[in-house]
């Protein structure tokens, strides 16, 4: 059963409220009867928002596969770092031997493949310098280094040794391509998106700017509208949920 794609259609229930606006501003000062205006009001906002709805799909579909990817990475970040480094270097040594054709050996917890070594390091911190000058000593031929994320020193070092760094989205595209992504994450249900999550984001503290500008904007064109008064009240009401937004929202 296909997911409901709830800020999708959210979107689309937004821009026929204000296509009806804007519409019903027009209308209602050509059309006498209140019935007509609305009627007409209402199929020139259902055939706009029915075309922008065509039109953002697609591009709604790619951002929001974007955050799920991003979501799925953060989790795996957490799993990888919560579970056992054995467990991670069987995992990763499977995806890179089905990814070259050649049989990946672990032994103490480096992957050794076609005569590179690889040295997995997963923390909830991103690996230090500190970590890779271990590895730089420890001598052998070409190095490669598999953690969530790296520090900038960490980074520095690695180009000054020609060791090649593996960051999270480099995993996770490597195990999902290979589907050898972990069939239930660590701590995985907690960190999924809700409804609730999405209300406590639209509340957040950083959000105020979007209100303030949704509102501010909405004021601007009551200045050029027939009938200013409906622009007026929604735009006051977007000033108010940016102050209480930011003064009062969660940081």
């Amino acid at each position: 059963m296909k997911k409901f794609d709830l800020p999708l259609w959210a979107d689309t229930f937004f821009i026929f409220c204000i296509s009806f606006l804007f519409f019903f501003c027009i209308f209602r000062f050509y059309i006498e009867a209140l019935w007509g205006a609305l009627a007409a009001s209402c199929a020139a906002a259902g055939a706009l928002t029915f075309l922008l709805h065509i039109i953002t799909k697609r591009r709604h579909k790619k951002r929001c596969d974007a955050r799920q990817d991003k979501l799925e990475i953060q989790k795996l970040s957490f799993h990888l770092a919560m579970d056992a480094p054995e467990n991670n270097a069987a995992r990763i040594a499977g995806a890179l031997a089905a990814e070259s054709g050649k049989d990946a050996a672990v032994e103490n917890g480096r992957i050794a493949l076609e005569g590179k070594q690889y040295f997995p390091i997963f923390r909830l911190e991103p690996t230090t310098a500190d970590e890779l000058a271990a590895i730089v000593r420890s001598g052998g031929g070409e190095k490669a280094v598999l953690s969530s994320s790296f520090t900038k020193d960490a980074q520095a070092l690695a180009a000054a040794f020609d060791i090649r760094l593996i960051n999270a989205e480099e995993i996770y595209a490597l195990l999902k391509e290979q589907d050898m992504l972990p069939e239930h994450y660590i701590m995985g249900n907690e960190m999924k998106r809700s409804l609730k999550n999405g209300i406590k984001l639209r509340l957040a503290r950083k959000s105020w700017k979007g209100y303030l500008l949704a509102g501010v904007s909405l004021l601007l064109f009551s200045l050029i509208s027939i009938f200013p008064v409906y622009y007026i009240v929604a735009g006051g009401l977007m000033l108010a949920a940016a102050i209480l937004v930011r003064f009062f929202g969660k940081a």
